[in-house]
């Protein structure tokens, strides 16, 4: 728990409505989701196009265990790749991105042992873009071609960054 009274859990079944109702359109599916995603999904197809059950998968929960936000994390060339990031609409802006963030790069690094963290976030996410910064991620090239890249900026930081204490 941190001192908000949040609370990294892993993600469950019960938090699948809430998440699936934070993303309202084809664009906003395809931005978090990428470009395979299915829209319009009903539970089903959203959890396996997610893959939650398969992905370490992770929910940022109040201390009312309300939903607050989403993410993964798995090994993509040897980084420990956050993916999925979702803050609820209502708590944006409050901390919460930078908890998830934090959150699961700790998570991952009990459990995949590596030392960088690495992210994908659209061009066009500059809020997104910014948050990421201000955590230590730096954009850097990404070594394999992949045709949706032009969209994207690649983005790694050293997981200790990213858990260090502010001052």
């Amino acid at each position: 728990m941190d001192t908000y009274g949040n609370r990294l859990v892993p993600f469950h079944q019960k938090h699948l409505p809430k998440l699936m109702s934070w993303i309202g359109s084809q664009q906003q599916c395809t931005q978090w989701g990428g470009p395979g995603f299915r829209y319009p999904f009903d539970s089903e197809s959203f959890s396996e196009d997610c893959r939650w059950k398969e992905l370490p998968s992770f929910a940022l929960e109040n201390a009312q265990g309300e939903l607050l936000a989403f993410g993964q994390f798995y090994n993509r060339l040897d980084h420990c790749h956050l993916g999925r990031l979702i803050v609820a609409p209502s708590a944006r802006g409050r901390g919460v991105g930078k908890q998830l963030v934090r959150g699961l790069a700790a998570q991952g690094r009990e459990a995949l042992h590596f030392t960088q963290c690495s992210l994908f976030v659209l061009k066009n996410n500059s809020a997104a873009k910014a948050l990421y910064e201000k955590l230590g991620f730096e954009v850097c090239d990404y070594p394999e071609t992949v045709d949706w890249l032009d969209e994207c900026h690649y983005m790694t930081a050293p997981v200790e960054k990213l858990l260090e204490v502010e001052h």
